[in-house]
């Protein structure tokens, strides 16, 4: 049976892609796309393995991406129960999304209260949002502006809040302006800039004070210029400027920032800091060493260390555009502009890629869509930059490797992504990530240390994580304020971990023990333990579970580096590190949880 039932999936998701994606290539007589439908449900009541029942639930939600709603097919009731019954999450999820496409009202209810648990696992709950959001669910936005008050989804419910023209959506956002983080602004101001209705309040707040003037970047200017609002140009023109420079004056501008670039010496800036730059300014379209977007060109290959060739790019982005990356201005029939690369089209809908996320707009919703002869880069990008940033970041561009980044409120969150080992160096047969965990492990042991590096330099810092050794009596730690060392080793600070060690501080490769009383009464032996490490300028604290270890001022020590995790040689072992906190301005007392 296990053998037929692979064999019907294989034939199952060929049908589907023949039938649904390319029937216009076929050449034959096509049956309706509610029978196509009608005769997969009944076959997934048939065929009892989720793995079968996940390839064709999948194969269905790509034939039917771009449609918020699909006439009910025949079965789709009873074998929703099913479905909702399977061991499989991912049946499960997928069947509440696709219920959703079908009108299904419980599908509806139960999204809706995944949504609004409180107690319930983020990720069910951003499953909850994307789908009651491809359905276009009426009752949404008044659920998302209540919601705006939670971290673990705000992101998500910000650039949902763009798809709907709500009239109570600016107010509440710019109510939670000022708690967001720097990230979280910027997804809200892009969806601000999505309609002329929002644009306007986020204009009045920039005049009244209450959203900082720096708030308006090169970019977000592009945008808001594109709604083509005649009091909004004008609000622009008083708040920022004329659009556009003379060509004479963009080789002014070159020349300027050629001087300003060469006159720092040798080397003209600081990499690190260049690449947090980067970050928060181009990081959203480019990518550059395999991490960052693809609304604009992937710099890696570029010619970037031709000085006048990354000027003139930066300075006069509509020198020359290739054809792929000219911006698109999609417009919806309610209101929304998206401004964007077009990613792909068909007759059921449009995906335009734009600076924070890539949209799927069926097509009865487009009003417009058009080509234009200009970059999706904004001219202006170097404007509000000191000449010392402006180096930096004219320095990291012109690298011929990736460098460590800077740790700002702009690019802290890259410290780890829950997901993968991005923007961390080690050895890939001793590290991983399951569920949003780094696991170290080795099954013979080691005869040497060996480090998962974070590629993020800090500075002052509070760092909190929780951290599980197995067995007890092996050994580990976590470096901060370190740098690479020799073959693979590291050189810095070392929160000790392991039995004997909790709780202790260390110079790795350096000068050894530099706290030694034990915080091993506050461990707990096999489970997770919340380490917490707090450094500003020399002083450095420490604690396990709450309770104080280290308190130790330390003028002879780094007062910036990466962190590290480490696997001690020694015997087989397994350490598992979750749920990273990190705070860039620890509060002046320096408290630890036990004083909190």
């Amino acid at each position: 049976m296990k053998r037929f039932e692979t064999t019907v999936t294989a034939l199952a998701i060929a049908t589907l892609t023949l039938l649904f994606l390319c029937p216009a290539t076929t050449g034959l007589s096509q049956p309706s796309q509610g029978d196509n439908l009608s005769r997969l449900v009944s076959l997934l009541q048939k065929v009892d393995n989720p793995q079968f029942q996940l390839d064709v639930l999948t194969g269905i939600r790509d034939a039917l991406k771009g449609q918020r709603h699909v006439a009910m097919p025949d079965g789709w009731k009873a074998a929703e129960k099913q479905l909702l019954k399977s061991p499989n999450q991912e049946v499960r999820s997928l069947t509440q999304s696709l219920g959703v496409t079908f009108g299904s009202k419980r599908a509806l209810k139960q999204l809706r209260s995944t949504l609004k648990d409180s107690s319930a696992p983020s990720s069910k709950r951003k499953q909850a949002l994307q789908a009651l959001m491809q359905a276009n669910d009426p009752k949404l936005p008044p659920i998302l502006h209540r919601l705006l008050d939670q971290p673990a989804l705000r992101g998500t419910i910000l650039k949902g809040l763009a798809q709907y023209n709500h009239p109570d959506t600016p107010e509440a956002i710019l109510e939670t302006f000022p708690r967001l983080t720097p990230s979280e602004q910027r997804i809200a101001l892009n969806t601000l800039a999505s309609r002329r209705n929002f644009a306007k309040h986020l204009l009045e707040a920039i005049q009244n004070n209450t959203v900082s003037k720096q708030a308006l970047t090169a970019d977000l200017v592009q945008r808001l210029r594109k709604l083509e609002d005649p009091k909004i140009n004008q609000t622009l023109k008083r708040l920022w400027g004329v659009a556009r420079k003379t060509d004479q004056e963009k080789q002014k501008q070159i020349r300027h920032y050629r001087q300003v670039y060469r006159s720092a010496g040798d080397p003209p800036g600081n990499a690190s800091r260049g690449r947090a730059l980067f970050v928060q300014r181009c990081q959203q379209c480019h990518t550059l060493f395999g991490i960052g977007n693809d609304v604009g060109p992937d710099l890696t290959g570029s010619n970037r260390d031709n000085l006048d060739y990354i000027l003139q790019n930066i300075l006069d982005p509509n020198a020359l555009i290739p054809n792929e990356y000219r911006t698109s201005i999609l417009k919806t029939t309610d209101g929304r502009i998206l401004s964007g690369i077009v990613q792909r089209q068909d007759a059921n809908a449009v995906t335009i890629q734009t600076v924070t996320q890539s949209v799927t707009v069926p097509r009865n919703e487009i009003a417009s869509l058009e080509t234009q002869s200009i970059s999706m880069m904004p001219e202006g990008l170097l404007g509000g930059l000191s000449d010392r940033q402006v180096r930096d970041l004219l320095y990291y561009l012109a690298q011929p490797t990736q460098v460590p980044v800077t740790a700002t409120p702009f690019t802290v969150d890259l410290f780890f992504n829950g997901n993968d080992l991005t923007n961390w160096r080690g050895n890939p047969d001793l590290w991983k990530v399951t569920d949003g965990t780094i696991v170290g492990k080795t099954k013979t042991g080691l005869d040497h240390n060996e480090f998962l590096k974070s590629q993020m330099v800090l500075s002052d810092f509070r760092l909190v994580c929780q951290v599980k050794l197995i067995p007890n009596s092996e050994n580990s730690g976590i470096q901060f304020r370190s740098q690479p060392h020799g073959d693979g080793e590291m050189k810095g600070y070392q929160a000790d971990i392991g039995k004997g060690w909790w709780g202790k501080l260390y110079e790795e490769q350096g000068r050894g023990l530099l706290w030694e009383k034990s915080g091993e009464a506050f461990v707990q032996p096999d489970h997770w333990n919340t380490y917490e490490i707090v450094a500003v300028e020399h002083r450095i604290k420490t604690a396990i579970n709450g309770h104080r270890c280290v308190n130790l001022e330390d003028p002879q020590g780094d007062t910036q580096g990466l962190i590290g995790l480490q696997l001690h040689s020694g015997g087989p072992m397994e350490v598992r590190f979750k749920d990273f906190q990190i705070d860039l301005k620890p509060q002046p007392k320096l408290k630890t949880a036990q004083e909190k």
